[in-house]
């Protein structure tokens, strides 16, 4: 037989019933005769979707897998060069202001300070440093600083007399201000300090933590607070910036007492008179220089303040058992000195007026 003769290949002839009615369910989705279909024909939206889809779906996803991964890896490189800075390489510095000298000299252009070099501003004179790449640091009029140390994970200054404001953006302790007999500890974060060339002034926290130390004790002053310090090296005890004047005083009153404070003493009294939620820090810090004063009114007051925290036990604190007062440091209003890189906007460039606003807080305080 003749294949072009036949219905199945060329439409000659009748054909057979039951080919004629399948010609008929399928002619919906015949294409014009003579033509070769380029794409796949059109589903009825009764089909299944294909599954070419998944293939294209799968291609995006490795894309954004791909770019996250290669956003991390540029952020870890990035955040690896900020910290990293050659030994005893100077830092950047510039006059802002008036009369600045380096080393005795008058300050030349794009000169750097030394490792172990001091700067020095006039009396209407003022600088501004490069903390290497972690941070910057600005020099009032009529001061002195000293840079001791700088390299990889340790920077230090020391403040012969005046006013400094520092802005860092790094793991705590990798910079530090030395005075004559003290130590602050950045913990990420931006603060001022002031000293007389016997070490005595204060500091006041903008930004995250300070810790300030002298191997005698510690105190950890939290952003929004000031602590005196003495010429012996001795902390005071940090209070908010909001304290009341009569609060302030009482507090110095306490901080200039010797020795071990009775539970029931009359300046607790007048200092709980004073105080405010906002407070809550000086207190947690006067009971944690002063346990014996949690057999007083002082733990009461605290665990008012604190009461969403779990209350730590009376004795625990009086015996000054490790850790005891870890809840109420967790719940004070405060960020986590160890979630520094959550201070993110400490990176950025300063304003001009940061260094000047802080002047103002810090008189204030």
């Amino acid at each position: 037989m003749n294949p072009h003769d036949d219905y199945l290949w060329s439409k000659a002839g009748q054909g057979e019933d039951d080919i004629r009615r399948l010609e008929r369910l399928l002619a919906p989705y015949a294409h014009p005769r003579g033509q070769r279909p380029e794409v796949a024909p059109a589903m009825p939206a009764s089909m299944p979707t294909p599954h070419r889809r998944r293939p294209r779906r799968l291609r995006i996803a490795w894309g954004l897998a791909a770019t996250l991964a290669a956003c991390a890896l540029a952020a870890a490189l990035l955040l690896q060069h900020r910290l990293a800075w050659p030994e005893h390489r100077g830092w950047d510095v510039a006059a802002t202001r008036g009369q600045v000298r380096v080393a005795g000299a008058p300050l030349r252009a794009g000169e750097r300070l030394p490792a172990g070099g001091e700067i020095a501003t006039g009396d209407d004179g003022s600088a501004r440093l490069r903390i290497a790449r972690i941070g910057e640091l600005r020099l009032d009029a009529g001061s002195r600083l000293r840079l001791e140390q700088t390299g990889s994970g340790r920077h230090r200054v020391r403040l012969l007399q005046g006013r400094l404001w520092a802005r860092v953006w790094a793991p705590p302790g990798y910079f530090g201000v030395r005075l004559p007999r003290t130590e602050a500890l950045d913990m990420g974060c931006e603060f001022t300090l002031e000293s007389d060339a016997t070490g005595a002034g204060a500091l006041t926290v903008r930004s995250g933590w300070v810790l300030v130390g002298n191997g005698g004790g510690e105190v950890l002053v939290p952003q929004g607070a000031t602590v005196r310090l003495r010429a012996d090296g001795a902390a005071g005890t940090p209070y908010d910036l909001g304290a009341s004047a009569g609060f302030v005083a009482a507090l110095a009153e306490l901080d200039a007492q010797r020795g071990a404070l009775p539970a029931d003493d009359e300046g607790v009294g007048r200092l709980l008179a004073q105080a405010r939620p906002q407070d809550a820090i000086s207190l947690l810090s006067l009971l944690q220089r002063q346990p014996s004063l949690a057999g007083g009114p002082l733990y009461d007051r605290l665990r008012a303040f604190l009461a969403n925290a779990p209350a730590p036990s009376r004795e625990a604190v009086l015996r000054g058992a490790p850790g005891a007062l870890d809840p109420w440091w967790n719940a004070l209003p405060y960020p986590r000195a160890k979630r520094w890189w959550l201070q993110w906007p400490d990176a950025l460039p300063a304003g001009a007026d940061a260094a000047a606003v802080d002047a103002r807080v810090g008189k204030g305080a």
